[in-house]
């Protein structure tokens, strides 16, 4: 499925939606929005690293199976986790609001979540692009036609549907 990707460039999908929110200044205008052609799993990521080095895909498949428990004990730790040339994991939270400081407790916390920052470091140019995208010198813009979605479409582990 993902053979050869770096030789295909840089493709960005991208359909054409309409502000449907008749309350909205925006109504009725065109906006862009990406579409992913699919999801790949550690299967695909480990095969891409392979083609990249003299790692075996099945000790990349070892270390990627660790690394969400791996940063998930540190962040359950209190820290951040920085990935070089990825970007930050860090956790937040969403929190109901109290009229004084002395009212907000633990109880105001509802949800707790995990977030991450990609990598930007700064150019000479002073620009600030996400190292993930440091191959991206000329994106391919190409407009998708959204299709209706089917159930068995949908394959929760990760791994794309053959032939897609």
């Amino acid at each position: 499925m993902l053979d050869n990707i770096s030789d295909k460039g840089f493709r960005i999908n991208y359909y054409k939606l309409q502000n449907q929110n008749s309350k909205s200044e925006y109504y009725g205008k065109w906006y862009g929005r990406t579409h992913m052609l699919g999801t790949a799993g550690i299967n695909e990521l480990a095969r891409q690293i392979q083609s990249r080095c003299t790692v075996r895909e099945s000790d990349i498949l070892a270390v990627l199976t660790e690394l969400s428990d791996a940063i998930a004990d540190i962040l359950a730790a209190g820290y951040q986790v920085r990935v070089p040339g990825l970007g930050i994991f860090h956790t937040t939270i969403t929190t109901g609001r109290a009229d004084t400081k002395d009212e907000f407790t633990d109880d105001n916390i509802k949800k707790l979540n995990v977030k991450f920052r990609a990598e930007r470091p700064q150019t000479q140019m002073g620009n600030r692009t996400a190292t993930v995208l440091k191959y991206c010198k000329m994106p391919v813009f190409v407009e998708y036609t959204p299709k209706k979605k089917n159930k068995k479409d949908d394959n929760s582990d990760g791994t794309p549907q053959s032939g897609g």
